[in-house]
């Protein structure tokens, strides 16, 4: 049972938006969210009343230091906002709390023999084929996302793939993921077969195609990791295919060029770093409260009766700024310290010829500078199997 409610929960996660179930105000709720509700709830039940045995790996501990001063700080921020506005935060809060114990009831069924680190690795490199072929089909059907109503709240992306993330960069982000861990059997002592192979090409060709430079940088990250640690040719092969794909392709040019242009996305994630920093000077020792962020940013008028249903309104594009605006200094330090035992510990099994979660980790960490792609759920997910597994 535990199983199955694994797979259809990571099924249902590469849905992603495509199991949108209700919206109401700014609030949309999926039905992958409700799976990884259930699947920490009857995990954590199965495993406390059934087989009388429920450990907890030592990185959930530190993020639930940091969960419960996330709550606090919701709970300071309650004469702030709407009943309405304070329920919606809290939710975020329950979400974020399921998918941290969801991690818990994994390491379980680790611990207890009833998955493998291989099926979850299987899984997630499944998952990852599967968003890309959805994606070839989306850049086919949907290339234009201007010509889709701006009452959705989605960015306007041309001829990028998105996905059923209907977002280039936070796909681009998940699909690192997945091929980070085909990375770590090819560099590995695991034999690798033909799907391992076929999957990283999907992938691969999937990643290139979101023209994301934030996922490129993430993926650059973890190529920079196994070449300095694995292989030396892995670093020189990747250069000169870089250098060519770079000067056959000139989107790739436009692209990163496009960083210094004053309209484009690069320079508007300044103002939104510098929004953040107001934020933070204001509300420096406990926060705006947790996910209320878009409630804060009307109130300072970052946000204009344009922008007010954009989805990255309820966000920084900055993950860590995120985190400080909204939990305080306390919630950042916590944050930022459990992060930093997983990213360490992950540096330290370098040494068992393992690297996925050190690459990962700081990849992640390079690309939450530009996106808030740390909280973003399907990432989360598939953030904390990784951690679980290795």
């Amino acid at each position: 049972m535990l199983n199955t409610t694994f797979y259809i929960t990571l099924f249902l996660l590469s849905l992603n938006q495509l199991t949108s179930v209700y919206k109401s105000g700014e609030s949309n709720f999926y039905l992958f969210d409700f799976a990884v509700i259930f699947l920490a709830w009857y995990g954590s039940f199965y495993f406390l009343l059934v087989r009388k045995s429920f450990k907890l790996p030592k990185f959930s501990i530190m993020f639930l230091i940091f969960t419960v001063s996330a709550l606090a700080s919701l709970v300071f921020s309650f004469n702030k906002f709407s009943i309405e506005q304070f329920v919606v935060s809290g939710f975020y809060l329950v979400r974020w709390a399921a998918y941290l114990v969801s991690s818990v009831v994994i390491f379980n069924m680790l611990d207890k023999k009833m998955i493998s680190k291989g099926k979850i690795l299987n899984a997630l490199i499944v998952s990852g084929v599967l968003v890309s072929l959805i994606g070839f089909i989306q850049l086919l059907v949907i290339p234009d996302f201007t010509k889709l109503s701006p009452n959705l709240g989605w960015d306007p992306h041309k001829n990028r793939l998105a996905s059923t993330f209907f977002d280039p960069n936070f796909v681009g982000a998940y699909l690192t993921i997945c091929l980070t861990i085909i990375i770590d059997r090819i560099f590995g002592d695991k034999k690798i077969g033909r799907f391992d192979i076929a999957a990283f090409a999907i992938i691969l060709l999937a990643l290139f195609l979101t023209f994301s430079r934030s996922a490129w940088a993430m993926f650059a990250v973890v190529i920079l990791i196994y070449g300095i640690f694995r292989s030396k040719m892995l670093l020189i092969t990747a250069f000169l295919m870089s250098f060519m794909v770079y000067f056959a392709v000139p989107r790739i040019q436009t692209r990163i060029s496009g960083i210094t242009d004053p309209a484009d996305s690069a320079s508007l994630r300044i103002a939104s770093w510098k929004n953040a920093y107001k934020i933070i000077k204001d509300n420096f020792w406990v926060g705006t409260g947790f996910n209320t962020y878009r409630y804060v940013q009307k109130q300072y008028g970052f946000l204009t009766p344009d922008s007010e249903n954009i989805r990255s309104g309820a966000g920084s594009d900055s993950s860590l700024l995120f985190v400080f605006a909204t939990t305080g200094i306390l919630g950042f330090v916590f944050y930022l310290s459990s992060y930093t035992y997983c990213l360490v510990g992950g540096f330290r099994k370098r040494n068992i010829k393992e690297l996925v979660v050190f690459s990962v980790m700081l990849g992640l960490l390079v690309e939450s500078l530009f996106i808030n792609s740390l909280f973003y759920p399907q990432i989360l997910f598939a953030l904390f199997a990784i951690l679980v597994a290795f």
